[in-house]
């Protein structure tokens, strides 16, 4: 049976599980990534596992989240008011810069692993990311409406788009190499036209 812990202890473990397993998942991949490897990392039975995961590639989306929040605080720093398109494009491409440069993300993509976690993954789990999403960005898109600054297009729309284009991002082998940064500043300044008044 699973050794029960108390709050504090599994506050501490899963802080530890979060760093430990982003350091072991990076260095192996998903797949390759053993339950034995991740429980061992900090000190816990197997079984203890589930205490705090319901699978591996929950605990793999629970890093993507926090790597996500963190980048999403570094880029809300940035933002400039009043917002036109011009800084909002500027905007759109720091935040693919920021993507590509986080070697987790791109993991997730260049490994397959998306599919795996998608497969493992509860619907209604997504469906909250992608809310989630939204909802973060939902106060600066009012905001920006009510300043006349963007078009009255609906938040989870413009979410959709802003979440579109950086997925989008992802797939640089795919949209071809040599056009790859000129189609995705093409595209961050299409999206950035469509949504701001202003230049």
């Amino acid at each position: 049976m699973a050794k029960g812990f108390s709050e504090q202890e599994r506050d501490a473990i899963q802080t530890k599980l979060i760093e430990n397993g982003r350091e072991l998942f990076q260095k192996y991949g998903l797949k390759k990534t053993s339950m034995s490897q991740l429980t061992k990392s900090v000190g816990i039975a197997q079984g203890s596992f589930y205490l705090f995961f319901s699978s591996k590639e929950e605990l793999y989306f629970a890093i993507l989240e926090n790597e996500e929040e963190q980048l999403k605080a570094k880029i809300l720093q940035q933002i400039e008011s009043p917002m036109t398109a011009r800084a909002f494009k500027n905007l759109l491409m720091l935040s693919v810069r920021m993507v590509q440069e986080n070697p987790f993300i791109q993991q997730l993509f260049k490994q397959e692993e998306m599919e795996q976690i998608i497969r493992k993954l509860p619907a209604e789990k997504m469906q909250q990311h992608i809310k989630k999403d939204s909802d973060d960005l939902t106060p600066l898109i009012k905001s920006w409406q009510k300043e006349g600054s963007m078009v009255q297009e609906s938040p989870e729309v413009i979410s959709g788009a802003f979440r579109s284009l950086i997925l989008l991002a992802m797939h640089k082998k795919e949209i071809g190499e040599g056009v790859y940064n000129s189609t995705i500043e093409l595209m961050a300044e299409s999206l950035a036209n469509q949504l701001f008044k202003g230049e």
